[in-house]
């Protein structure tokens, strides 16, 4: 785009270039002006760009270039503020880049600051707090602060996700030769800002972040005089058609720079829930609410077209896309004009298609579950009946009967004047037995409400290998509808492949038909505790019939070796030819070195206290039966080994699931003890130099990656009394048993491991070290 100079500064080598876009804005230009002339930062060029005003802007900054040397006017037709700030760009001399919008202003030592910062850093970008005013009162930007984008320190995108909610280019100074070649892309006027700053962020890959307000965003309030950050209210629709168009940008801009493939996937994650949840969904709503059908219609298309450009991975991390399309907008369906719903409809369909059973489960635990699967049913049978009678069942409150089965499912109780898990299990159940098995694999767990560990590995491979078979999931919810249950049950019963991780009560004491294979992947490695039949007659164990209700179903059971085959076939009473070593899944990820290396740059960005630190995790095992487990009784002495320790080492904590009660960790010993029971414990054990662990399971998974294992056993004895192992205890562990804090201590000074011991601990229980558990158990059982 030509632009014209109008009047050239006189400063040969700025220390800062400010670049202003101007359009219409007389009533503000003044402040913004001044704002920038009274910094206490000096040699700075301050370069107005007029971008075809109208209202006596353009002759205002004249005056101002004519007063003041330091300033540069320059004037281009209208063609929007990323036109003009592109045009600033190249009239820039500064060794550093500002933007500031021509309604905005900047505290008086703004530009100072992060002068001073980018010197004394030597980074690329440098960001500050900024806050909101109007004519009354002045605001913090909460949802800046909720996800701690203004928390002061260096930072990179990659470790640094939440910088992706500071895409604005104006609270920012630049390094020139960072930003000199990009350009804002001219073609749109709404978050056209976005694939600049994302590309100043990942060239430039260090940002720093001072702790001090250095920008005041201006929110107008006459309706008849917004800004461009306000026209998403003013105009949905040509916002929507804009953010759509700059998400495409960025996407290119991740995939160009962004060379590892788990780190290019977790970022569009990131960055598709924030630009879905702060971008789209207000013009979403403003479309939904007030559009006509055109406008609808042509939404509708663009989110289908998003979705089908989406991969399923990205598509099942995105919930707020998810609820978006189904309950959210089903619950405004009536704003749908009739033209726009067969739109709407298509796009439900897809969205259901490619819903994972993570996913959908998650949708179900929301608040609007009968919306759920009204959309569920709507993009099975290609029709908006079933949204229809939703609603109308949701006005009238009592269900609307259509037929005998929802004659059954309203008045069961009634009926039959029994439980609903009995109604289900008893009488339900066998009755579909009956039916032909269907081409169907069903996950249950009552662990997780997500597909995680090794169910979400051997998921990913069904959907590489099996696209033909339909894939179904029941994981861990409070409580299920008798409509619910029904559902799950029926899906058991016809399934051709059912896949277990632990016990699942729900199925205790039923017998599933005799042609479906029923497959456990129990959720640890190797054999080290005794569990299930092996458990019996010690004091944290089961009664026989209960192991028999719990596993007397198992058809196959998959385990990590040849050596533990007869341990697993005890523990379930199955015989050793059903229990087969193909490997754990959830340990394939040890196998992967672009994760490892994206797992580490993540924990150096959230825990910046752990860089250059050697990292000791403390991940012992619960204690006692389901009462005592869950307040564990902390034995390491975190402060002595901090004493001891901490010069070299940091702490980490990874209680077991079963403990639900939070560790503490004293104040004054927070920089050097972490507790990450919320961490994934795999992501954990990557972090991890050194283990510390007792009778957990978890040696199995870190033996894999070679590294000193240490195991303090302070209450041995008791413990054999509750539990007892499968091998003799202090001769089987593959590192040094200790029982006291100073052994703890020395040990670890002493650097007294043998990692020769580890690498055939590793061998012995793992027969296959390649990282393709997942595909192997699909390949072999999926026949």
């Amino acid at each position: 785009m030509l632009y014209e100079i109008i009047k050239d500064s006189t400063i040969a080598e700025p220390k800062i270039s400010a670049i202003v876009p101007v359009y219409n804005v007389i009533s503000y230009i003044d402040e913004t002006i001044n704002s920038l002339l009274n910094q206490t930062l000096k040699d700075i060029e301050i370069i107005l760009v007029d971008d075809g005003s109208s209202d006596g802007s353009f002759e205002k900054i004249i005056s101002y270039g004519e007063k003041y040397d330091n300033i540069c006017v320059a004037k281009e037709p209208n063609a929007g503020p990323g036109m003009a700030r592109n045009n600033g760009l190249s009239i820039a001399k500064g060794k550093y880049i500002s933007f500031v919008d021509s309604d905005d202003i900047l505290p008086e030592r703004a530009l100072e600051i992060m002068y001073e910062a980018a010197e004394r850093e030597q980074v690329g970008i440098v960001t500050g707090i900024s806050v909101s005013f109007n004519n009354s009162r002045s605001w913090f930007i909460g949802g800046h602060f909720k996800k701690g984008v203004f928390k002061r320190g260096r930072k990179t995108l990659l470790q640094n996700p939440e910088m992706l909610y500071t895409l604005g280019p104006c609270n920012k100074l630049y390094r020139r030769d960072v930003v000199q070649d990009i350009r804002f892309p001219d073609s749109i006027k709404v978050a056209e800002d976005h694939p600049f700053v994302i590309e100043a962020y990942l060239k430039s890959n260090n940002i720093y972040t001072v702790d001090e307000i250095i920008y005041n965003y201006r929110a107008r309030e006459d309706v008849g005089d917004i800004s461009l950050s306000q026209i998403v209210t003013a105009d949905p629709y040509a916002s929507f058609k804009d953010i759509v168009a700059s998400i495409k940008l960025s996407d290119v801009l991740f995939k160009q720079y962004v060379t590892n493939p788990v780190a290019l996937q977790k970022i569009r994650i990131d960055y598709y829930d924030r630009i879905i949840a702060t971008d789209i969904w207000p013009a979403y709503k403003g479309i939904l609410l007030n559009g006509n059908a055109e406008t609808q219609t042509k939404m509708f298309d663009a989110f289908r077209d998003l979705l089908d450009s989406m991969d399923f991975h990205l598509f099942n991390n995105l919930g707020v896309f998810q609820r978006l399309l189904t309950f959210e907008t089903i619950n405004r369906y009536t704003f749908i004009k009739e033209k726009a719903r067969s739109s709407y409809l298509r796009a439900l369909r897809l969205a259901y298609e490619k819903l994972d059973p993570g996913s959908f489960n998650k949708l179900l635990s929301s608040d609007f579950p009968k919306e759920v699967r009204a959309g569920e049913k709507a993009a099975k049978r290609n029709s908006v009946k079933p949204i229809y009678n939703r609603l109308v069942t949701r006005k009238l409150g009592s269900t609307i009967s259509a037929g005998f089965e929802k004659i059954i499912l309203a008045n069961w109780r009634k009926l039959v004047g029994v439980s609903r898990n009995f109604y289900a299990r008893r009488i339900a159940f066998p009755f579909y037995k009956l039916a032909k098995k269907q081409r169907k694999i069903v996950f249950l767990t009552n662990k997780h409400d997500v597909l995680s560990d090794s169910f979400k590995a051997v998921y990913d491979e069904l959907i590489l290998q099996k696209p033909d078979y339909q894939v179904v999931g029941y994981l861990k919810q409070p409580q299920r509808t008798i409509s619910e249950l029904l559902k799950m049950y029926k899906d058991i019963a016809t399934a051709e492949y059912v896949f277990l991780d632990d016990y699942y009560r729900q199925i205790y004491g039923l017998k599933l038909r005799k042609d479906s294979e029923v497959i456990q992947l129990w959720h640890a490695a190797g054999a080290f505790k005794k569990f299930g039949f092996s458990s019996i007659g010690y004091a944290d164990s089961n009664t026989e019939s209960f192991e028999r209700d719990a596993h007397q179903n198992y058809t196959k059971v998959v385990v990590s070796s040849s050596e533990i085959v007869p341990f697993y076939a005890e523990a379930f009473g199955v015989d050793e030819k059903n229990v087969l070593p193909l490997g754990v899944p959830r340990t394939d990820r040890f196998f992967n070195e672009d994760y490892k290396a994206y797992i580490k740059t993540v924990f150096e960005g959230k825990y910046p206290a752990l860089k250059n630190k050697k990292i000791i995790t403390y991940a012992p095992t619960f204690r006692g039966g389901p009462g005592e487990r869950q307040q564990f009784i902390m034995n390491l002495n975190i402060r002595r080994l901090a004493e001891q320790l901490g010069d070299e080492y940091a702490l980490i904590l990874k209680m077991h699931p079963s403990v639900v009660r939070g560790v503490g960790i004293p104040f004054d010993l927070q920089e050097f003890a972490f507790n990450m029971s919320g961490e994934d414990i795999n992501d954990v054990l990557i972090n991890t130099d050194i283990l510390i662990t007792d009778y957990s399971s978890v040696v199995f998974d870190f033996s894999i990656m070679e590294k000193p294992v240490l195991f303090y056993a302070y209450d041995l004895e008791s413990y054999l009394g509750e539990r007892n192992f499968y091998y003799n205890f202090e001769e089987f562990v593959p590192g040094p048993v200790v029982r006291t804090n100073e052994e703890v201590i020395s040990t670890i000074k002493a650097n007294d491991f043998d990692l020769n011991k580890v690498r055939a601990f590793k061998e012995r229980f793992f027969d296959d070290l390649d990282g393709k558990s997942a595909e192997r158990i699909v390949k072999e059982l999926i026949k």
